[in-house]
Protein backbone atom coordinates (compact mmCIF):
# COMPACT_ATOMS: atom_id res chain seq x y z
CA UNK A 1 0.00 0.00 0.00
CA UNK A 2 1.38 3.95 -1.02
CA UNK A 3 2.42 5.94 1.73
CA UNK A 4 -0.42 8.26 2.64
CA UNK A 5 1.22 11.20 1.05
CA UNK A 6 2.07 9.62 -2.07
CA UNK A 7 -1.56 8.40 -2.24
CA UNK A 8 -3.24 11.73 -1.49
CA UNK A 9 -1.03 13.76 -4.48
CA UNK A 10 -2.43 10.95 -6.80
CA UNK A 11 -5.93 11.57 -6.26
CA UNK A 12 -4.84 15.36 -6.15
CA UNK A 13 -3.01 14.87 -9.50
CA UNK A 14 -6.67 12.92 -10.56
CA UNK A 15 -9.03 15.75 -10.36
CA UNK A 16 -7.16 17.48 -13.10
CA UNK A 17 -6.96 14.13 -15.63
CA UNK A 18 -9.91 13.29 -18.10
CA UNK A 19 -10.60 10.54 -20.23
CA UNK A 20 -11.85 10.69 -23.79
CA UNK A 21 -12.20 7.53 -25.52
CA UNK A 22 -9.44 5.86 -23.89
CA UNK A 23 -7.33 7.86 -23.91
CA UNK A 24 -6.05 9.85 -20.31
CA UNK A 25 -5.58 13.67 -21.16
CA UNK A 26 -3.90 16.30 -18.35
CA UNK A 27 -5.77 19.49 -17.76
CA UNK A 28 -3.67 22.32 -18.36
CA UNK A 29 -4.57 22.65 -14.33
CA UNK A 30 -2.90 19.47 -13.72
CA UNK A 31 -0.03 20.14 -10.64
CA UNK A 32 2.66 18.47 -13.93
CA UNK A 33 1.63 21.03 -16.50
CA UNK A 34 1.61 23.97 -14.17
CA UNK A 35 5.20 23.23 -12.61
CA UNK A 36 5.93 22.68 -16.56
CA UNK A 37 4.68 25.76 -17.77
CA UNK A 38 6.50 27.43 -15.26
CA UNK A 39 9.66 25.98 -16.32
CA UNK A 40 9.44 26.16 -20.38
CA UNK A 41 6.70 28.07 -21.52
CA UNK A 42 5.30 27.90 -24.68
CA UNK A 43 5.70 30.34 -27.43
CA UNK A 44 3.68 29.01 -30.29
CA UNK A 45 -0.09 29.19 -28.38
CA UNK A 46 0.95 25.50 -26.78
CA UNK A 47 -0.75 26.33 -23.63
CA UNK A 48 -3.53 23.87 -23.68
CA UNK A 49 -5.26 20.18 -25.38
CA UNK A 50 -7.11 22.90 -27.74
CA UNK A 51 -10.98 21.69 -28.54
CA UNK A 52 -9.73 20.76 -32.40
CA UNK A 53 -7.36 18.06 -31.15
CA UNK A 54 -11.52 16.45 -29.63
CA UNK A 55 -12.75 17.16 -33.33
CA UNK A 56 -9.91 14.80 -34.82
CA UNK A 57 -9.99 12.35 -32.37
CA UNK A 58 -14.27 12.43 -33.27
CA UNK A 59 -13.26 11.99 -36.94
CA UNK A 60 -11.43 9.06 -36.67
CA UNK A 61 -13.41 7.22 -34.08
CA UNK A 62 -15.60 7.33 -37.79
CA UNK A 63 -12.92 7.08 -40.03
CA UNK A 64 -10.37 4.97 -38.36
CA UNK A 65 -6.61 5.00 -39.88
CA UNK A 66 -5.42 1.28 -41.31
CA UNK A 67 -3.90 -0.49 -38.00
CA UNK A 68 0.10 -0.03 -37.86
CA UNK A 69 0.34 2.88 -40.27
CA UNK A 70 2.85 5.33 -40.72
CA UNK A 71 1.23 9.56 -39.44
CA UNK A 72 3.03 12.92 -39.11
CA UNK A 73 1.25 14.91 -37.25
CA UNK A 74 2.20 18.63 -37.49
CA UNK A 75 1.90 21.26 -35.19
CA UNK A 76 1.40 18.66 -32.46
CA UNK A 77 1.00 20.91 -29.37
CA UNK A 78 -0.40 18.33 -26.60
CA UNK A 79 -0.15 15.50 -29.04
CA UNK A 80 -3.63 14.33 -28.43
CA UNK A 81 -3.59 13.63 -32.10
CA UNK A 82 -0.80 11.15 -32.64
CA UNK A 83 -1.25 9.37 -28.84
CA UNK A 84 -4.79 8.47 -30.29
CA UNK A 85 -3.38 7.22 -33.16
CA UNK A 86 -0.73 5.51 -31.24
CA UNK A 87 -3.23 3.75 -28.66
CA UNK A 88 -6.10 2.96 -30.64
CA UNK A 89 -4.53 2.10 -34.57
CA UNK A 90 -1.02 1.30 -33.52
CA UNK A 91 0.53 3.64 -35.53
CA UNK A 92 4.30 4.81 -36.20
CA UNK A 93 4.07 8.21 -35.11
CA UNK A 94 5.79 11.10 -35.71
CA UNK A 95 4.75 14.60 -33.57
CA UNK A 96 6.12 17.32 -34.82
CA UNK A 97 5.70 21.30 -33.57
CA UNK A 98 7.55 24.32 -34.20
CA UNK A 99 7.90 24.79 -30.56
CA UNK A 100 9.96 22.38 -29.15
CA UNK A 101 8.63 24.04 -25.41
CA UNK A 102 5.45 21.52 -26.07
CA UNK A 103 7.29 18.36 -25.74
CA UNK A 104 7.90 18.33 -22.08
CA UNK A 105 4.22 18.51 -22.33
CA UNK A 106 3.38 15.58 -24.62
CA UNK A 107 5.33 13.63 -23.22
CA UNK A 108 3.42 13.90 -19.58
CA UNK A 109 0.46 12.98 -21.22
CA UNK A 110 2.43 9.95 -23.12
CA UNK A 111 3.62 9.02 -19.91
CA UNK A 112 0.16 9.09 -18.53
CA UNK A 113 -1.20 6.41 -20.96
CA UNK A 114 1.96 4.33 -21.04
CA UNK A 115 2.83 5.55 -24.85
CA UNK A 116 5.49 6.60 -26.02
CA UNK A 117 6.18 9.24 -29.31
CA UNK A 118 8.74 10.16 -31.55
CA UNK A 119 8.83 13.60 -31.43
CA UNK A 120 11.04 16.63 -33.72
CA UNK A 121 11.02 20.38 -33.60
CA UNK A 122 9.95 21.16 -37.37
CA UNK A 123 7.69 23.94 -38.75
CA UNK A 124 5.54 23.43 -41.68
CA UNK A 125 8.13 24.60 -44.29
CA UNK A 126 10.86 22.60 -43.59
CA UNK A 127 8.86 19.46 -45.34
CA UNK A 128 10.18 18.52 -48.29
CA UNK A 129 7.82 16.87 -51.13
CA UNK A 130 9.85 13.09 -51.21
CA UNK A 131 9.82 13.47 -46.79
CA UNK A 132 5.87 13.67 -46.32
CA UNK A 133 5.47 11.33 -49.06
CA UNK A 134 7.06 8.28 -46.83
CA UNK A 135 3.75 9.04 -45.07
CA UNK A 136 0.52 6.79 -44.91
CA UNK A 137 -1.30 10.02 -43.10
CA UNK A 138 -0.88 13.52 -42.23
CA UNK A 139 -3.13 14.85 -39.16
CA UNK A 140 -3.66 18.45 -37.70
CA UNK A 141 -5.51 20.16 -35.70
CA UNK A 142 -5.83 24.05 -35.18
CA UNK A 143 -2.22 24.65 -37.10
CA UNK A 144 -3.91 27.61 -39.33
CA UNK A 145 -5.24 30.41 -36.44
CA UNK A 146 -2.71 33.22 -38.04
CA UNK A 147 -3.77 35.11 -41.66
CA UNK A 148 0.06 34.79 -42.94
CA UNK A 149 -0.36 30.69 -41.88
CA UNK A 150 -2.95 29.64 -44.74
CA UNK A 151 -0.19 29.99 -47.56
CA UNK A 152 2.60 27.91 -45.21
CA UNK A 153 -0.19 25.19 -44.76
CA UNK A 154 -1.42 24.86 -48.06
CA UNK A 155 1.93 24.48 -49.69
CA UNK A 156 2.59 21.62 -47.11
CA UNK A 157 -0.86 19.82 -48.15
CA UNK A 158 0.12 20.60 -51.91
CA UNK A 159 3.55 18.91 -51.49
CA UNK A 160 2.49 15.89 -49.02
CA UNK A 161 -0.10 15.48 -52.29
CA UNK A 162 2.90 15.65 -54.78
CA UNK A 163 4.83 13.25 -52.81
CA UNK A 164 2.25 10.76 -52.20
CA UNK A 165 0.77 10.78 -48.49
CA UNK A 166 -2.07 8.91 -48.77
CA UNK A 167 -4.50 11.24 -46.33
CA UNK A 168 -4.39 14.13 -44.70
CA UNK A 169 -7.00 15.44 -42.37
CA UNK A 170 -6.70 18.66 -40.44
CA UNK A 171 -9.46 19.86 -37.49
CA UNK A 172 -10.06 23.35 -37.28
CA UNK A 173 -12.70 25.33 -34.99
CA UNK A 174 -13.36 27.18 -38.34
CA UNK A 175 -11.10 30.10 -38.45
CA UNK A 176 -11.04 32.09 -41.79
CA UNK A 177 -7.58 31.07 -42.64
CA UNK A 178 -8.25 27.62 -42.09
CA UNK A 179 -10.98 28.33 -44.34
CA UNK A 180 -9.50 29.74 -46.96
CA UNK A 181 -6.74 26.69 -46.97
CA UNK A 182 -9.88 23.99 -47.02
CA UNK A 183 -11.73 25.89 -49.88
CA UNK A 184 -8.77 26.13 -52.01
CA UNK A 185 -8.14 22.63 -51.86
CA UNK A 186 -11.27 21.46 -52.48
CA UNK A 187 -11.04 23.24 -55.63
CA UNK A 188 -7.57 21.90 -56.42
CA UNK A 189 -7.11 18.48 -54.80
CA UNK A 190 -11.07 17.41 -54.30
CA UNK A 191 -10.68 17.79 -50.85
CA UNK A 192 -13.80 17.03 -48.31
CA UNK A 193 -15.02 19.65 -45.79
CA UNK A 194 -17.98 18.91 -43.32
CA UNK A 195 -19.05 20.20 -40.00
CA UNK A 196 -18.41 18.33 -36.98
CA UNK A 197 -19.21 18.39 -32.77
CA UNK A 198 -17.01 16.73 -30.07
CA UNK A 199 -17.88 16.74 -26.12
CA UNK A 200 -14.96 16.52 -23.70
CA UNK A 201 -15.30 18.50 -20.76
CA UNK A 202 -17.59 21.13 -23.19
CA UNK A 203 -18.86 20.94 -26.54
CA UNK A 204 -16.54 21.30 -29.67
CA UNK A 205 -17.55 22.78 -33.33
CA UNK A 206 -15.66 22.94 -35.80
CA UNK A 207 -14.36 21.66 -39.26
CA UNK A 208 -12.69 18.59 -40.84
CA UNK A 209 -10.60 18.69 -44.57
CA UNK A 210 -9.91 15.25 -45.47
CA UNK A 211 -8.16 14.47 -48.78
CA UNK A 212 -8.05 11.08 -49.65
CA UNK A 213 -4.72 10.79 -52.38
CA UNK A 214 -4.90 7.03 -53.04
Amino acid sequence: MPPADTQQSREIADKFAREHYGLRYLLASHPTMRRLKRKQPSQLHGNKNWGAAFLLMEYLQTAPLEQASKILEVGCGWGLGSLFCVKHFHCDALATDGDPAVFPFLNAQAAANGLTLTTEPRRFESFPTEELGRFDTLIASDICFWDDMAEEVYRMIERAIHGGCGRIIIADPGRPPFLDVAEACVEDFYADIHPITANSQRQHRGWILNIENR
